[in-house]
């Protein structure tokens, strides 16, 4: 009787279609560049915008002389949103990096021979 926690079979390589798993293999990397630049590009733009919503908070305080407290929550705002969407967006960029490693590891391996 299987037990639900069995390993599942391992796939030979010459069961599958070499060409078809070299496909496969393919679409996972790109998935998995893809993945990381998922996880890295959004914080960098969430840095851009915090560094403009400060400059414009900083800018009001220089040329007012005096921190009206709405302009200065307004600028703030903006920076802390942009920084909180940007590490958002790279935390579902991150689980979805690791799923697309777990089913590229999962891949059974390509010989050396052909």
């Amino acid at each position: 009787m299987s037990d639900l926690y069995d390993a599942p079979e391992a796939l030979e390589v010459g069961s599958l279609d070499e060409k078809k798993l070299k496909g496969q293999r393919k679409f996972w990397l790109r998935a998995i560049w893809i993945s990381i630049a998922g996880v890295i590009v959004p914080p960098m733009f969430g840095l851009v915008g915090t560094v403009v919503g400060m400059f414009g908070a900083f800018n009001a305080l220089g040329e007012m002389g005096e921190a009206d407290p709405e302009e200065l929550a307004g600028d703030i705002s903006v920076a802390l949103l942009t920084t909180m969407w940007g590490l958002v967006l790279s935390l579902i960029a991150l689980f979805v990096l690791v799923g697309v490693l777990i089913r590229f590891f999962k891949l059974p391996k390509i010989s050396k021979e052909s």
